[in-house]
């Protein structure tokens, strides 16, 4: 149900609802002093008709100028916040209420080119194009949407007008890295004279560019979390608040308060589960496995099973047909879990089977040519696992460690990737020192390479701790040189 709230002319505004099979049905018009801004709605006042803006989210981020009151064109309104955006470029009289139209209509299908006629590129008009340039890569006379954000905010009058730019424009910049200066353009939009809605709209934006950021306040997070989730819980916006438990759960899991992690991203699981989306709800499930994991980690040994448990809950939505780099990450995950979890010692062949064909179809959807930086972190991860394994009745696990860090490592280089690269050489070395050498020459071969590997550390990193190990390797190797060594 749509409201369209009038100040006047409501007998002829319901005439013209009547006019349209089904649209009396659908809007219902209401006194302007009831104006409910939590509700999908029209303005209709002195004469004009107005669109709010969609702070949230119910309808693509595109403005409308307000326009002198035309049947026709009100019509057009009334069906493009339906969704019927071709039917109302039928009905549609006014040029800049026709763009602003176009410009949704080509946001909710980027795959088809639809002809926008540009009106004099006024604030709205230039606020619409950079929204299209940023969302589906449009660029009207060539200007990124970065300079068309800028450009629209030079011309802005209206105090919420901008805020409602500055927010697309800040989930620009958090896209492309550049945390800092979308942080410092919504902390200048919540110091103006913002609608209540708009100012904790504002707030989740800088609740996500604060996570994103490495050097942010924690403290200042949860202030903001708490405030947000007091107004939406009134509103009863449920994804939102949903949404809210999970950055709650993610701070808290930073902070190592585990207990308090779980129970918010159990409630942001309650409420995603209210609304049945099944993407939001197995990436909650996602979080919560990887919490238990950690918890688990930490000397909750019993929360290894329920990680297992969870992660194969968010199995049944991201499937390997579906969503194969997510079906991947969630089958390396639970490679490492059993690997390393604790367990009898008849059942260990058992769960080394499980994590071995868990790190195979990782490893088979993150092919090496597609996903380079993930094949390395699987391959790396399952040298490690090999190490711990039992014994294999067939083949040698250590020579397949050391299969796997070679793998890794022709992706880690020095250039590219140096702290992970010393993460895996040391692993390498771990494995080496485990080798059975078949002769003198594999044995002198194999003592050079990890003389120079270990010296290869402590070129890459100045990390006190990842020094100390390959210099203990370094001694290690340097006692059995001459015997190595010798003819």
């Amino acid at each position: 149900m749509m409201y369209l709230y009038t100040d006047s002319l409501e007998q002829e505004l319901q005439a013209i609802l009547d006019s349209i099979e089904g649209l009396s049905a659908a809007v219902t018009l209401k006194p302007l002093a009831d104006r409910d801004v939590t509700e999908n709605h029209l303005l209709f006042k002195n004469g004009q008709v107005h669109v709010p803006l969609p702070w949230d989210h119910t309808s693509p981020p595109i403005m409308f100028e307000p326009i002198d009151f035309v049947p026709e064109d009100l019509i057009a309104i009334i069906l493009t916040q339906l969704g019927y955006e071709q039917e109302a470029l039928t009905y549609c009289r006014n040029k800049e209420l026709a763009e602003s139209i176009q410009c949704g209509l080509q946001l909710l299908s980027p795959d088809h080119s639809f002809q926008i006629e540009v009106s004099d590129q006024g604030y709205v008009s230039l606020h619409n194009h950079a929204v299209l340039g940023h969302f589906t890569s449009h660029l009207y006379n060539g200007l990124p949407p970065e300079t068309r954000y800028e450009l629209a905010l030079e011309q802005v009058s209206s105090e919420e007008c901008s805020a409602f730019t500055i927010r697309q424009y800040a989930v620009l910049l958090l896209d492309r890295g550049h945390y800092a200066k979308a942080e410092q353009l919504i902390r200048t939009a919540l110091e103006q004279s913002l609608p209540e809605n708009a100012t904790n709209y504002l707030t989740l934006d800088l609740i996500n560019v604060l996570l994103a950021s490495a050097i942010s306040d924690r403290e200042e997070i949860k202030l903001l979390i708490d405030r947000a989730l007091q107004y939406f819980l009134k509103q009863q916006t449920i994804w939102v608040i949903a949404d809210l438990h999970a950055r709650a759960s993610e701070v808290a899991h930073q902070e190592k308060q585990y207990s308090e992690s779980l129970g918010h991203i159990t409630k942001a699981i309650q409420y995603y589960e209210e609304l049945g989306i099944a993407e939001f709800l197995a990436a909650a499930f996602i979080r919560k496995g990887t919490l238990l994991y950690t918890w688990a980690q930490e000397g909750q040994t019993q929360f290894y099973q329920a990680a297992i448990d969870t992660y194969q809950e968010a199995l049944k939505t991201f499937t390997r047909e579906e969503v194969p780099q997510v079906y991947a990450e969630i089958h390396h995950n639970l490679a490492v879990i059993y690997a390393e979890m604790p367990m009898d010692e008849k059942k260990k062949a058992m769960w080394a089977a499980f994590s071995a064909t868990s790190f195979k179809e990782s490893l088979e959807l993150y092919r090496k040519d597609a996903y380079p930086y993930e094949y390395a972190m699987v391959a790396n991860n399952y040298a490690n696992a090999l190490l711990r394994y039992p014994a294999a009745k067939l083949g040698d696990n250590t020579e397949k460690a050391i299969h796997y860090y070679l793998e890794a490592m022709e992706i880690r280089t020095a250039e590219a990737f140096p702290v992970e690269r010393a993460h895996t050489l040391l692993n390498y070395l771990e494995a080496c020192w485990r080798i059975h050498n078949i002769n003198k020459t594999m044995e002198r071969a194999r003592y050079r390479d990890m003389l120079d590997k270990a010296k290869e550390v402590i070129s890459l990193t100045n990390d006190q701790t990842l020094i100390d190990q390959a210099q203990a390797h370094m001694d290690q190797l340097l006692e059995l040189g001459v015997a190595i060594l010798k003819d």
